[in-house]
């Protein structure tokens, strides 16, 4: 599938674009950016694909696009060289992205950008993109101080699916996300496949009291990095919360990153942000938004 914007090719990624690809994500971050790690995974795909765009005779960003769900397309790991940012290549990029979704049947599309990246939500904004929900990202490093104070519990055990999801609907954090519920950087639109969303790929943890469920978890090993574990559905009463946080903390080995994104917007924000900022669990950004959600839809 090729195309042109003025002096960018846009092309399918092929195997001999990894080196290329390694080369532009290990100047991104500071060299912690995924996207190297995960290039042949994602050109393995059937549903998905890579695009990059070519410039002077070489790759300088690229990207990738897939169904999360049926008719709808999620976008993520759109990069640029930095050498060749501010050239037009990450518009002409998305356009693509934008374009191949619609043809492929694809009624809405998404994708999630951190508060730095002012260029990209520029961008997308005037694609037809709308900001639908806002996150904070949390981040317990092996040295940081909230994992001494990890304690097993007796009382966690696993859920079961049924139970889980009928405890996630009407939660308060999926009225703060807008009904969305990440896995890493993608999220997942909780109403239409809540199994997808909740159940699938994570291992459902709660408590109990008195037979009722009063807090539950899902998490879920990175699908990016080996030696990460994510938290990426949080609810419960505070003092439920608190304990079951704690036996998840123990539950991560001694090297793992222990992450989680939790919503928070004008007015509504997750119960249990407030549970690990007392915890004393690390945020990016001061426990303000960070991450934030897009989402077109399309009209007919």
């Amino acid at each position: 599938m090729d195309g042109r914007d003025g002096t960018v090719t846009l092309r399918r990624a092929v195997a001999a674009d990894e080196r290329w690809i390694r080369q532009i994500s290990a100047r991104i971050w500071d060299g912690h950016d995924y996207t190297g790690g995960v290039f042949s995974a994602w050109l393995s795909e059937d549903d998905g694909e890579v695009v990059v765009a070519v410039r002077d005779g070489r790759v300088v960003g690229y990207a990738h696009r897939k169904l999360i769900l049926p008719g709808y397309a999620w976008f993520e790991g759109i990069r640029v060289d930095p050498a060749y940012e501010g050239g037009g290549v990450a518009r002409a990029i998305t356009r693509h992205l934008v374009e191949a979704a619609r043809s492929d049947g694809a009624r809405a599309m998404g994708l999630s950008t951190y508060i730095e990246n002012a260029a990209s939500m520029h961008i997308v904004e005037t694609m037809g993109f709308s900001r639908i929900a806002s996150f904070v990202f949390l981040e317990a490093r092996p040295e940081s101080d909230v994992r001494s104070t990890a304690q097993p519990s007796g009382r966690c055990q696993v859920v079961a699916p049924d139970e889980a999801m009928a405890f996630a609907r009407g939660s308060r954090f999926l009225d703060a996300s807008g009904g969305r519920l990440p896995r890493g950087w993608t999220f997942y639109p909780y109403a239409p496949e809540p199994r997808r969303a909740l159940v699938e790929g994570h291992e459902l943890i709660g408590i109990r009291d008195r037979g009722r469920l009063v807090a539950l978890s899902a998490i879920a090993r990175s699908l990016q990095f080996d030696g990460e574990m994510a938290i990426d559905f949080l609810e419960g009463s505070d003092e439920a919360l608190e304990e079951l946080v704690r036996h998840l903390l123990a539950l991560a080995r001694p090297g793992d990153v222990v992450q989680a994104m939790l919503p928070r917007s004008d007015g509504a924000e997750a119960p249990a942000l407030g549970v690990l900022a007392r915890l004393g669990f690390p945020s990016w950004n001061g426990l303000a938004p960070d991450v934030f959600v897009y989402e077109r839809v399309e009209v007919d």
